[in-house]
């Protein structure tokens, strides 16, 4: 395991921080609703990140760095840390080519996620591709069996398009 970078948080519950190869990363969460099947809306949160300001990925064009993963991870878990019944969920688009990569790299980092995190994982086509997304949520959640129907209901009606 690696120490992550030090990083900071904006005002807007985004971290920032800076790799040894001088990238400036951004790691932020915005809010999504997601009503479920009792008619309650549930806000749920999406993760992302950029490095020096863009999503897209070139690929072999930087070192390996185990210290991004670890900041990343952080940042995650810190964000259950402090909003304990909430829930995040994130998308591996594939405009470049590159979702099932990005999902498997997710999947490896999702081990250094709190083992009170649960993960649920999705598939949707799209375009002749796959975007690739998961819920993540605390398991204690007393809205939890309510939030995973919704999503995989939200990602069914998105598959049957």
């Amino acid at each position: 395991m690696y120490l992550p970078y030090s990083f900071t948080i904006n005002e807007d519950g985004s971290y920032n921080f800076i790799s040894d190869l001088n990238h400036n990363y951004l790691i932020y969460f915005s809010e999504s609703s997601l009503p479920d099947s009792e008619g309650n809306i549930h806000t749920i949160y999406n993760i992302g990140f950029s490095r020096d300001g863009y999503h897209d990925c070139i690929p072999y064009e930087s070192k390996f760095d185990g210290r991004i993963r670890s900041t990343i991870m952080n940042a995650v878990n810190d964000f259950f840390d402090k909003n304990d019944h909430k829930a995040l969920i994130y998308f591996c688009f594939g405009d470049d080519g590159y979702s099932r990569h990005r999902k498997i790299v997710f999947n490896m980092w999702a081990r250094d996620l709190d083992s009170s995190i649960d993960k649920y994982n999705s598939e949707i086509p799209y375009e002749g591709s796959t975007v690739y997304g998961s819920l993540l949520i605390v398991n204690n959640n007393p809205l939890k069996e309510l939030i995973v129907k919704s999503f995989e209901g939200f990602i069914s009606e998105l598959t049957s398009k």
